[in-house]
């Protein structure tokens, strides 16, 4: 978080509006690459945690030798379409920038871009085996070590003035160098029995994690639908210039559920060992917990951004972007379901119970869009949180909260 905070700075004042912009919205089209997993990095995580919980080290590299080898497979596969497609696509004009110099760098850009984060797409599963085995620090610091990588390389390409193309190559190789500097770490010397080698992998391993990451990926997909999609409602039938009380706003009240976010890579893992050792004590005793704290600390923290949050804003992102109290307080009240939401879903993840959160996610995506395009029409940014609330609440949190009750009676004691 601090990396990120002191790059935004260092590279405005470098690249300019349009540049910075350029960068940006690369960065967003690579973030949606995470979904070519298709969920195989979560079905790791259950796979490893359940292997480790019966000290099986031989399933713990047959697990780890498919994710790796399916990931190459579709690094390979993303690579190929995209050297196909590359030369029919105008980048310059798909980002919509209007300087001819930087529209000729758009390309280059994406292009090194893409080039090394499909070459550390196999490689990033580095921190998922070591978040299943409950090594989440060791996971952390190798995270963090990469993000200081990625502060240094800036200041490297920005004090030399190298440009958009160099810089953004930069940013992403440090960060790959040392993701692969973590994964020669783990696999040749912490946990040489991981080594992912081919002759490990095995079809019935395959076709159960594909099975598990199947479901992970559509109810990824559906997350991203429902919240990913209100800004685009709002520019849409509001204008660009809405979005940005309400962007702000969002932004502001992500902070309230920080908490459980971080603590749910830890967490989830140690609810799937358990599940696989039956024991359903720890798993109700910490999943009650874990849930009051979540909610007791969102709460102490969405209080005083209701009652001070106009202020706040109007000082961090200007008057432009105070928001009405109205949107403070629905942002408040969604803050208290995505809290509550995030400690159901980290239990119900971690024993594979995602059939259920798929066909969930699916029905909350579509009510939500079509009723935030509903209600923004009526009562203008307020509807679209008020209908992303009403179909959170409605459609997967009180479902999800009577699966979880049957998921927790079903367990031994």
């Amino acid at each position: 978080m601090a990396v990120a905070f002191l790059s935004v700075p260092l590279t405005v004042r470098y690249l300019g509006s349009e540049r910075y912009g350029v960068w940006m919205t690369i960065s967003t089209l690579l973030t949606w690459l995470s979904l070519a997993d298709i969920g195989l990095g979560n079905s790791l995580t259950n796979a490893l945690a359940e292997a480790y919980a019966t000290n099986r080290r031989d399933l713990g590299k047959i697990y780890v030798a498919s994710v790796f080898w399916m990931l190459c497979v579709a690094s390979l596969v993303i690579a190929g379409a995209s050297a196909i497609l590359w030369p029919f696509v105008n980048w310059g004009s798909l980002v919509n920038v209007s300087s001819t110099s930087v529209a000729a760098e758009v390309g280059p850009a994406l292009a090194v871009t893409l080039a090394v984060s499909l070459v550390n797409f196999p490689l990033s599963i580095v921190y998922r085996v070591l978040s299943a085995y409950q090594e989440t620090p060791l996971a952390n610091l190798w995270f963090a070590g990469a993000s200081v990588a990625t502060l240094g390389g800036l200041i490297v390409a920005t004090h030399y003035e190298w440009g958009l193309v160099p810089l953004v190559a930069t940013y992403a190789a440090s960060s790959a160098l040392v993701t692969a500097a973590g994964a020669l770490w783990l696999f040749a010397f912490y946990k040489p029995w991981l080594r992912p080698s081919l002759s490990a992998v095995q079809k019935n391993s395959v076709t159960k994690l594909l099975n598990v990451g199947g479901m992970f990926f559509v109810a990824q997909i559906a997350a991203l639908l429902i919240l990913q999609t209100d800004n685009l409602v709002i520019a849409h039938y509001l204008g660009a210039k809405s979005v940005t009380p309400y962007s702000v706003t969002w932004r502001l009240f992500s902070c309230s559920t920080l908490f459980q976010l971080f603590l749910m890579q830890s967490l989830w893992p140690a609810y799937a060992e358990a599940f696989a050792r039956g024991d359903g004590a720890w798993i109700r005793q910490t999943f009650r917990i874990n849930l009051v704290s979540s909610l007791s600390l969102t709460l102490a923290i969405v209080v005083p951004l209701i009652c001070f949050g106009a202020w706040i804003i109007s000082r961090w992102a200007g008057a432009q972007a105070v928001p009405s109290l109205t949107l403070l307080i629905l942002m408040g009240i969604w803050s208290l379901i995505g809290g509550a939401f995030q400690s159901v879903v980290c239990m119900l993840n971690a024993m594979g119970r995602v059939k259920v959160q798929m066909k969930i996610g699916i029905v909350t995506a579509v009510v939500n869009i079509g009723l935030s395009i509903f209600l923004v029409r009526r009562l203008g940014i307020e509807g679209v949180i008020l209908g992303t609330l009403v179909s959170y609440f409605v459609f997967a949190l009180i479902p999800l909260c009577i699966e979880t009750r049957s998921a927790l009676s079903a367990l031994p004691d």
